[in-house]
């Protein structure tokens, strides 16, 4: 196995045990699949949707780089010492290096990526092996590309630097597996230029072969694939392809759900009903002790109309790892944004009694839509809609812009939220922090933007620093340095790779002593 790599050893627990233990289907009949309905059977399983970039509390490290969250003192003295149990968290935010422990292999590399990898590895080999050339075998493979595709392009933009539409883009980042073998050796690891070669030719292939709708947007129907289309050309900067898929994307999402209303939720259609008695205590909002209710049953499953492909989240109330930072609470029109008025709500922050001293932050405001609505990571229609909206923006397309802008508005403020008279940067900005705001609060998305908007410099969205607080400390780096290009690799999978040239790192990790 000296050859092999580490994820190769994943790669064959996970076919070998397909059919029984990770599989959210009933089993085929066989371990190998001999058919393309066996081999779309892989596609069910709930390994393929999850787990991107999260840790095994399904928090995220790669949030807590952004500007999205934040620590209190009490959680920064007392919660985040030796016994954290996700110290990379910790690390992110005070911009210890390494960020990751060296010694540990993360499921943010395992579950959330290479393994996914390899199941769309197997079902696009398995069924090109078939000879299988019907549109169903091709929509098949277009799915499992659609899924490969999101996944390595999203590993080129955190495990290395943001593609630079000038540059050579020639720093290696990850290894590309587009094998179904798992006893394929790894090659060099390949380049952010190779990576996002193989994303635009699977979205080629997608954007053809897709299916025109789908039950559940965990797979990609062929709007999808121009939406991840079009978000692979917004990271390229080419705004006019942007712009093009954007409003190919769309035009395919009205054909299929008929209209707006069934891609969009109105906010204020929600409301929070008490089911049973409640008892708040002071300084809490009542809301966060009540059940949220909705227009239909399905904004808190995957069906929810607004997800376009669903990827899981992490959880953003986790109290005793971060609460919403000051720069994201300050994004928000407070008295007339659904978003703010429904979900930002005060909650019982974190405590712990220390040498009989209780060390208490009271009521805190946490932000409650990922744990009362289903969020994707991935693609929703609010976000398609917004980057064909930045794409129109760009290009000076202001009145189609804005009409865009006021589109998603109407379903999101207590006023209607219409403007008329914004162009320019002013109007790029409006759109950038409408974004931010339908992304999930915690989330790898929100730091891989301030990577791009790094190529926007003076622009009132782009951040050439990032500043982290804690009481009267301060951590800061800035968006181009090194610490956002590149993310370690850990040492047990540098062992298993020595073609990769790559250095071991022995230092313990110890994050809580750089405090």
């Amino acid at each position: 196995m000296n050859k092999i790599h580490y994820i190769l050893y994943v790669a064959v627990i996970l076919i070998a045990t397909s059919c029984s233990d990770f599989l959210d289907v009933k089993p085929v009949g066989k371990m190998i699949p001999t058919k393309t309905t066996e081999f779309e059977n892989l596609l069910n399983n709930a390994g393929t949707v999850d787990r991107f970039m999260m840790d095994n509390n399904k928090c995220c490290f790669y949030a807590a780089m952004g500007d999205n969250v934040q620590f209190s003192q009490n959680l920064y003295d007392y919660r985040l010492d030796a016994t954290f149990v996700n110290l990379d968290i910790l690390a992110a935010y005070i911009y210890y290096s390494p960020v990751m422990d060296p010694n540990s292999t993360y499921m943010a590399w395992t579950s959330g990526t290479y393994g996914p990898i390899g199941i769309f590895n197997n079902v696009i080999d398995g069924i090109t092996s078939l000879g299988d050339n019907s549109d169903y075998a091709k929509g098949v493979i277009a799915q499992a590309k659609v899924g490969r595709a999101w996944l390595y392009m999203n590993l080129a933009l955190t495990y290395g630097p943001m593609y630079d539409p000038q540059g050579a883009n020639d720093k290696p980042v990850v290894p590309l597996r587009t094998s179904g073998d798992p006893t394929q050796p790894n090659g060099p690891l390949a380049t952010t230029a190779e990576l996002f070669a193989q994303v635009k030719a699977d979205l080629d292939y997608a954007c053809e072969n897709c299916p025109t709708n789908v039950s559940n947007h965990s797979r990609a129907d062929r709007a999808c694939a121009y939406a991840l289309r079009t978000e692979y050309y917004m990271y390229l900067r080419d705004w006019d392809n942007m712009l093009a898929d954007a409003k190919k994307a769309w035009d395919l999402a009205i054909a299929d759900r008929g209209s707006v209303d069934n891609m969009i939720y109105n906010l204020a259609d929600f409301h929070w009903e008490a089911t049973s008695e409640i008892n708040v205590p002071e300084g809490c909002s009542p809301e966060y002790y009540m059940t949220l209710q909705g227009p239909d049953k399905e904004f808190d499953q995957t069906t929810n109309r607004e997800i376009l492909l669903f990827r899981g989240t992490p959880y953003a109330t986790n109290k005793n790892r971060y609460y919403p930072s000051d720069d994201w609470q300050a994004q928000f029109d407070k008295d007339n944004d659904y978003r703010w008025k429904l979900f930002a709500l005060k909650a019982p922050g974190y405590s712990k009694v220390v040498n009989g001293v209780k060390h208490d932050d009271g009521p805190m405001l946490i932000d409650v839509k990922q744990s009362e609505m289903k969020c994707t990571q991935a693609l929703s229609y609010p976000l398609l809609l917004l980057m064909k909206a930045e794409a129109e923006a760009r290009k000076g397309q202001t009145a189609e812009a804005l009409s865009d802008l006021n589109t998603l508005r109407k379903y999101r403020y207590a006023d209607g939220g219409q403007i008329t008279n914004l162009s320019g940067d002013n109007l790029i900005n409006e759109i950038l922090k409408e974004r931010r705001k339908e992304q999930p609060s915690v989330s790898f998305q929100r730091t891989v933007d301030l990577k791009r908007y790094a190529f926007d410099t003076g622009k009132p969205w782009s951040k050439p620093t990032i500043v982290h607080k804690v009481g009267d400390k301060t951590f800061s780096k800035a968006i181009t340095d090194a610490y956002y290009q590149s993310l370690p690799i850990d040492n047990a999978i540098i062992d298993y790779n020595p073609q990769w040239g790559l250095q071991k790192n022995e230092t313990p990790f110890e994050p809580y002593k750089a405090k």
